[in-house]
């Protein structure tokens, strides 16, 4: 699978790749991980992950499991700086939840409120419902984070909790916003 979107950024438009996740990609994830890290306030992390341990044990585990991860290439940039961002959905810890998937999606700092993580969703969506029958996906969102809740919301995801005072960060405390969706749900109301 590989679609090829053009964004319209600030200074030019450029094109993208969305493809599937690649061994090569590490470093670029990794690099956009712990940029967000860095940010303090979307993700519930305080280390960034630098060891090739960490991220080739990642990587094997993605493919051992047959989880789904898209990514946003810039072609013009060199790895690791050509991976603008990725969506995973990953599979749940349980056996009887094999047919729910949980998302998690970064898009670089630079590359945000450009339409990219729509894409990188809907794309994500779309291949853990086609190969591995994936029937829900999850997720879960700091509920300060406005800029994500209403892509969420935009796309079909529905709250069905907050769990309050979820994680403590900078002497505060975050609430988390839990959402799912269905994925035949999704693929009827918004067609490729």
């Amino acid at each position: 699978m590989k679609k090829v979107i053009h964004i319209q950024t600030p200074e030019k438009k450029i094109k993208l790749i969305l493809r599937h996740l690649k061994k090569s990609d590490k470093e670029g994830i990794w690099s956009n991980f712990n940029q967000v890290i860095d940010e303090g306030i979307y993700l519930p992390v305080f280390t960034p992950v630098l060891s090739n341990i960490e991220k080739n044990s990642w990587y094997e585990n993605v493919k051992k499991e047959h989880e789904i991860c898209i990514v946003a290439e810039n072609p013009d940039f060199k790895t690791p700086y050509n991976i603008i961002g990725q969506c995973e959905i990953s599979n749940l810890d349980w056996d009887a939840a094999s047919h729910i998937g949980s998302l998690g999606i970064i898009v670089n700092q630079k590359y945000r409120d450009l339409g990219i993580g729509r894409y990188l969703i809907d794309l994500a969506i779309r291949e853990s419902k086609k190969l591995n029958n994936k029937e829900k996906i999850i997720l879960s969102c700091f509920a300060t984070n406005k800029r994500a809740l209403k892509l969420y919301k935009n796309m079909g995801f529905k709250i069905v909790g907050v769990r309050k005072k979820q994680y403590y960060m900078n002497s505060t405390y975050y609430d988390e916003v839990i959402m799912e969706i269905f994925t035949e749900e999704y693929i009827k109301n918004y067609p490729p």
